[in-house]
This record gives C-alpha cells, structure tokens and sequence, in this order.
C-alpha cells in the first residue's frame, strides 16, 4: 500500500475559489476514475495549504493514475485555473505503508 499526497498553498485572496476548485476536482476525480480521493487544508501550520490524499495499491498504480489523468483533456482543461488560485506549483509525495 502506498499512499500518494499532493499540497498546494493558495494564493493570496483565493482561499473561497482554491477551496472550491479542490472540492470539485476531488470530486470529478473521483467518479471519472473511481478513486478514493479526499483533500483536506491545513488549519495549523501551513495555514493556507491544500492537501490531497489517496491509498493506492503500489507505485504503478500511481503511476497509472498519473498517465490517466495526463492523457485525459477533461482533466486538463480544470487543471488550467491551477495558476490563477494556488502559488509556487503543487509537490508530490509518495509514501510506503510500513
């Protein structure tokens, strides 16, 4: 089991947009590819930050969820507001279940 993040900081006074672009994203992304998708913001800490989570069996279902999303114009077409509601791009991180 791996468990994939990704966190993005909103940009100065997006908070209500970011917050509802994450919601329905999360959303679309998980009724498109059945995935188990939540996002959560930071309340302490990195106020301000977005974060996504989700279980995956192993890295090449990351993987494949990856190229999925990519390939998929639908996805892209949301992804495009990315820049105009978060700041300094999005980062990743995959982690192993012990």
């Amino acid at each position: 089991m791996v468990r994939w993040t990704r966190s993005a900081r909103i940009a100065p006074g997006k908070e209500p947009q970011a917050i509802q672009w994450a919601k329905e994203m999360t959303e679309f992304i998980n009724k498109k590819y059945s995935g188990h998708l939540s996002v959560y913001m930071d309340c302490f800490g990195e106020v301000g930050t977005l974060r996504w989570f989700e279980d995956l069996e192993n890295l090449a279902a990351v993987e494949k969820r990856m190229q999925q999303m990519m390939a998929d114009q639908e996805f892209r077409q949301r992804e495009s507001q990315v820049p105009t509601l978060f700041q300094g791009g999005a980062f990743d991180t995959v982690m192993a279940a012990l």
